[in-house]
């Protein structure tokens, strides 16, 4: 498959000096799953994505996954690899940004990269690290596989590069999701032809089934967005509705990463789940409470209503409303609309430690202004 000229992207794997090389054993592996592993194999071999290779230094093993149609994809377990590479600090954009960026526009066009790492060729004096064993031989990858440590950096690397001049005009991008955006219906046929005259250019492919065009609403990095604004995806809301009490610290901390991920439509969230907080600390015995459960519940009960953001503004005024309890400080930011009704654009929030906890109620206020003013 044609893919992104390398002079444009290649992927190198630079290894820290003291690195050793780690040659993994083969693992067992069912004989059903083994005639998958071949028949996977063959396509990629097929299609250029891999080579049979002797005598690696580098070997990984690979983690067949069964997929909803029959088939396997190859997945490759690049741990000692990633260990020995030090970190690309090419930067990821903001999500927060990039949702903000996208809401309040009439019409959108989301896109998926077809294989996007794929698209990207492995630097021919390092493709022998991404060496893998099955029980049909050893291989390695010519094309940037899913797994390497610096996989993502590369891929927004070459897509910063491909579309810098349009991004946060008429294009967002994360990594392989690239997202199309007029402000009026009218405008989006020439939004698009920009963006396909760019993908041609520069030989990126898209996975059609994944691509959604000229639509009111889309689902964006785990937001709904829209010229309405901003909200939660309701299927994360859903995961919470239909949780029962957790039972034990790691239920307690799955509960706590879904409500992480929706933080910024949950006004004074730390302040709604102090009841849980004593139960992360080390050496204390897990039992659910009664106030647990009433926090719990609660929580529940507002999202049953979660809000709609407006993303900020630059031409309005923006309105900071702070507020601090004994254990949390929380802070909205919002604009008022013609008649003069709030809108929400963030909530933020913040658990306080021991020493905070002993301020004044007017420093804890200033110190919710300051970590407003570094986090949002």
């Amino acid at each position: 498959m044609p893919g992104i000229d390398p002079t444009i992207a290649v992927h190198n794997i630079t290894l820290n000096p003291d690195s050793k090389p780690v040659k993994q054993k083969l693992r067992k592996m069912h004989p059903r799953i083994a005639l998958l592993v071949k028949e996977e194999l063959q396509r990629l071999l097929s299609v250029s994505f891999i080579l049979p290779i002797d005598y690696p230094q580098w070997i990984s093993n690979i983690v067949p996954v069964t997929k909803a149609t029959g088939g396997l994809r190859i997945c490759t377990d690049f741990r000692d690899l990633n260990l020995a590479c030090p970190k690309d600090d090419f930067p990821l954009p903001s999500i927060d940004q990039l949702v903000d960026l996208t809401a309040g526009h009439e019409m959108l066009s989301l896109m998926d990269g077809f294989s996007g790492y794929n698209q990207i060729l492995v630097a021919p004096a390092d493709q022998h690290k991404t060496t893998f064993i099955t029980p049909w031989g050893t291989f390695c990858y010519r094309v940037m596989p899913f797994g390497l440590k610096n996989a993502g950096a590369t891929y927004q690397r070459a897509m910063t590069y491909i579309f810098h001049d349009i991004m946060h005009t008429i294009l967002e991008d994360y990594v392989d999701d690239l997202l199309g955006k007029s402000k009026h219906r009218s405008e989006h046929l020439d939004v698009l032809t920009i963006i396909f005259d760019r993908l041609l250019q520069y030989s990126v492919r898209l996975q059609p089934k994944k691509c959604v065009f000229g639509v009111l609403s889309g689902k964006l990095l785990g937001f709904i967005v829209s010229l309405r604004g901003i909200e939660v995806d309701p299927s994360k809301v859903k995961a919470i509705l239909e949780m029962p009490p957790p039972k034990n610290l790691k239920q307690l901390r799955s509960l706590q990463g879904k409500l992480q991920s929706i933080r910024r439509f949950i006004s004074q969230l730390s302040d709604r789940c102090q009841p849980f907080h004593h139960l992360l600390k080390k050496d204390i015995a897990f039992q659910w409470s009664e106030e647990c459960h009433q926090a719990f519940e609660a929580l529940k009960s507002y999202l049953l209503q979660p809000p709609v953001l407006i993303p900020p503004q630059d031409d309005r005024p923006f309105y900071l409303y702070l507020s601090a309890t004994d254990h949390a400080i929380g802070a909205m930011l919002a604009h008022r609309d013609s008649a003069h009704r709030e809108q929400a654009v963030y909530y933020i929030s913040h658990t306080l430690v021991d020493y905070e906890t002993r301020y004044t109620h007017v420093e804890k206020l200033c110190l919710a202004l300051s970590f407003v003013a570094t986090k949002l």
